[in-house]
């Protein structure tokens, strides 16, 4: 596991960095806006790449969530669990949300083709595939950190089941 876990965490720091950069533009073009038309200059292409920035900020963010164990549970009953339990209930839960990030990331893959050559609407020199393609990098690296962390929760079930979070 030592190359995947090195994977898993570059991954993870790259992501990390593009969600920085992409909420941070967003934060920017917002602040550009309200300047804009406080002094009646407009900047048509700014609404384009708040709400677009927006899009890729949410999904890498999302994509952190899964690495870092923070997506979808039922965490009191998680919290009620103990031992073997807890840990086939971590896999569960892990298999139900794999389960939407494969598809996120198969129909990501068919959106991001079908769109790849629309136009931004107030920016027509840039494509909306570049958009829609955060749909299927965040659906593949969700999928990656999720069977990961199934490996990680079947070795430690081999090892005897003592999950200590």
């Amino acid at each position: 596991m030592g190359i995947i876990k090195k994977i898993y965490q570059t991954i993870e720091k790259v992501q990390l960095a593009l969600g920085t950069i992409f909420i941070s533009i967003f934060l920017l073009t917002i602040l550009l806006q309200i300047g804009s038309r406080m002094m009646k200059i407009p900047i048509t292409w700014s609404e384009d790449v708040t709400k677009y920035s927006f899009v890729w900020a949410v999904f890498m963010g999302a994509s952190w969530a899964v690495a870092n164990d923070q997506h979808f549970a039922f965490t009191p009953l998680r919290n009620k669990l103990k031992g073997r339990k807890r840990i086939i209930y971590n896999i569960i839960i892990c298999i139900i949300v794999l389960l939407f990030t494969v598809s996120m990331a198969r129909y990501g893959i068919e959106v991001t083709r079908k769109f790849w050559n629309y136009k931004w609407p107030n920016t027509p020199q840039l494509k909306m595939g570049y958009i829609w393609l955060s749909l299927p990098v965040s659906g593949i690296t969700m999928s990656f950190y999720l069977i990961v962390h199934i490996l990680e929760n079947l070795i430690n079930l081999k090892k005897g089941g003592n999950e200590n979070d």
